[in-house]
């Protein structure tokens, strides 16, 4: 069944299976759509609004008020913008990331219902338990490894580039 279908249902896929990851991917959705939510009221909605008050016609209404040189009407006009503007800049920011964490809300939770994403976290879940995981003393030497790898290794290219930057200046190139 789509994804698409599948947002609109409401029964729950295997809901005794896979449990912890279920939840842990619907909580990182959700982080997702959160953020999303959060950086839409940061945002400037200006030219949104500037732009609603062109496609109403007011800025030729304005346009005519000018050229008739009848400055109640251009008082009004403007007032009337500035009004739905300020109004605008306020309400809609906030409305589009209520609408967005609603909509992410609900998906998160469908999302991990869907019958092949559900079935893929279920058996990766499944997975994981059959890992062995380093003990402290492995990890740490593991560590300790990588560390000394990486360390030789930057000094390895660090050499090279010393080299090849001499190689260089000797035949002039730089």
């Amino acid at each position: 069944m789509g994804l698409f279908r599948e947002l609109f249902r409401y029964h729950r896929y295997k809901a005794s299976q896979g449990k912890l990851i279920r939840r842990l991917t619907m909580t990182g959705a959700w982080v997702l759509f959160v953020t999303a939510a959060w950086k839409c009221t940061l945002m400037d909605f200006t030219w949104l609004a500037r732009w609603y008050t062109w496609l109403a016609g007011w800025d030729s209404q304005l346009q005519v008020a000018r050229d008739t040189h009848a400055l109640e009407t251009i008082d009004a006009v403007n007032a009337q913008i500035q009004t739905f503007v300020s109004t605008f800049i306020i309400i809609f920011p906030y409305s589009m990331a209520g609408l967005i964490l609603l909509f992410g809300l609900w998906f998160g939770y469908r999302l991990v219902q869907w019958t092949l994403f559900a079935d893929f976290l279920i058996s990766v879940e499944g997975e994981m338990a059959k890992v062995s995981w380093p003990n402290q003393s492995e990890l740490k030497l593991a560590t300790i490894v990588v560390l000394t790898v990486f360390f030789f290794l930057a000094g390895v290219l660090y050499a090279y580039d010393l080299v090849l930057l001499a190689i260089f200046k000797f035949i002039g190139v730089m």
